[in-house]
């Protein structure tokens, strides 16, 4: 008897599909949802999801708002949502099943631009570096997303960075005691031209 577990499913490469979607037109996006939100709701996919799950199963669901995955376990199959506990804020939710990890895929997107990171590849948490007006190197962990810039979380200050003027820190660079990485300005020095900022 085999006991082997079937191949892993191929891992969709995000970053090469955020490529043409840059390239795709407002409309053709608008389409593209249209389609997708769909098949997300389709009967059959959801059955499939369903027939795969076990009350008591351990897996992830990717969270929009921070851009990455948590940890849960499911607690009941309901007809459109599976009732789930989140391992990282010990509460219980009830999330669409598209939202469920099956595959175990790695949503990172590992695409960088040419100057900073791309919004898609960042999630609160990341520890990222940027350099100071002073160009003084400082990190810190992203605790918020915004729509042109993060709120990063410098030692006891917070800072606001354009994506642009982030980089990655990598383990073991730099300590949490020291402040590290951007160019920014504080706010009674701000000017448009800046990109990142101290909030007070």
């Amino acid at each position: 008897m085999n006991n082997s577990n079937p191949p892993a499913k191929p891992t969709m490469d995000y970053a090469q599909l955020l490529e043409a979607l840059n390239r795709a037109s407002t409309f053709d996006l608008f389409r593209l949802n249209a389609m997708i939100d769909r098949e997300l709701e389709s009967s059959e996919r959801i059955g499939r999801i369903k027939a795969a799950l076990t009350i008591g199963q351990k897996l992830s669901y990717f969270d929009r708002s921070s851009n990455s995955l948590r940890n849960c376990e499911v607690l009941q199959l309901r007809q459109k949502r599976a009732l789930v506990l989140d391992f990282t804020d010990g509460k219980r939710w009830a999330i669409p099943y598209y939202m469920l990890n099956l595959e175990g895929a790695d949503t990172r997107v590992n695409h960088e631009t040419q100057r900073g990171l791309s919004r898609h590849a960042i999630a609160v948490g990341d520890l990222l570096g940027f350099k100071d007006k002073h160009r003084e190197e400082r990190f810190g962990h992203v605790i918020r997303l915004n729509t042109k810039s993060v709120t990063l979380q410098v030692a006891e200050r917070r800072w606001r960075v354009a994506y642009s003027l982030l980089y990655r820190v990598l383990d073991g660079q730099g300590n949490q005691e020291e402040e590290l990485l951007i160019d920014g300005e504080r706010p009674d020095q701000y000017n448009e031209a800046v990109q990142g900022s101290l909030l007070e």
